[in-house]
């Protein structure tokens, strides 16, 4: 009997610790853009974790770089434009790219007013939505726009409407502006495609932008903060990336 009681004490202490071990969370600060893989992934991972969960934060890339540096809870760093990951790359004990993204022109389905180019866009009668300067979508257009000439850049950013986030975007082409500058991956989100076209930039204006993913000096649970990163940059990870246009 005592024997018996002892083997039945010894698997409820097992469990108990394994309650203990598993009972974790991992805090991820994501760029908004990337909302959709990371929501999968971070999904997927809690199964292969029993008992972690995943807590996410969505926002302006600059807007949580903020955050993170203050609070210093944050495990896992994602920011839609690698300039926040290089700002101070001793915060970050490893990094990895992730996948990559591309800034586009966004007009309405079948491109009623038959934008081309960025040379379009400085046209008086064609409006414009762009994302704020603390964004990583609004970093990127005041990038590839300044390629095109300081003037240039002037002109549309005097006529452009401003826009907070990469959604924000969309969301103004798809009920009022003739266009947008913004992110390739934002139009998978929420069946954007039957709603919005992707007219290409010129790679000499707006190559390819790598999303870089860093873990924090400060992660609270630095061990699920590498695997996940490690998870992100395997195959399924990158499967993930890619159905989400990244």
């Amino acid at each position: 009997m005592k024997l018996y009681q002892g083997e039945r004490m010894k698997k409820l202490f097992l469990i108990l610790l394994a309650k203990i071990v598993f009972a974790q969370t991992l805090i991820i600060y994501s760029g908004i853009t990337m909302k959709y893989p990371i929501k999968e992934m971070a999904a997927k991972f809690e199964k292969m974790y029993p008992g972690l969960k995943v807590k996410t934060l969505f926002g302006k890339s600059g807007a949580l770089y903020k955050k993170m540096t203050a609070m210093k809870k944050c495990d896992i760093y994602f920011p839609g434009s690698v300039k926040f990951i290089n700002k101070n790359p001793k915060i970050f004990l490893e990094t990895a790219k992730i996948g990559e993204n591309t800034l586009v022109i966004i007009v309405k389905k079948g491109n009623p007013k038959k934008i081309k180019s960025l040379d379009s866009l400085i046209n008086p009668e064609i409006s414009v939505v762009i994302g704020s300067p603390n964004s990583s979508v609004g970093v990127k257009t005041k990038e590839v726009l300044s390629k095109k000439g300081k003037r240039f850049y002037e002109i549309l950013s005097n006529k452009a409407i401003v826009a907070y986030t990469s959604n924000e975007i969309v969301a103004n082409v798809i009920s009022n502006a003739d266009s947008g500058l913004n992110w390739k991956g934002v139009v998978f989100w929420k069946n954007y495609k039957q709603y919005v076209d992707i007219i290409p930039i010129d790679k000499k204006y707006s190559p390819s932008s790598d999303l870089v993913m860093g873990v924090t000096q400060f992660a609270p649970n630095m061990i699920m903060a590498k695997r996940f990163l490690k998870f992100a940059k395997s195959y399924e990870g990158q499967k993930i990336m890619r159905k989400w246009g990244f």
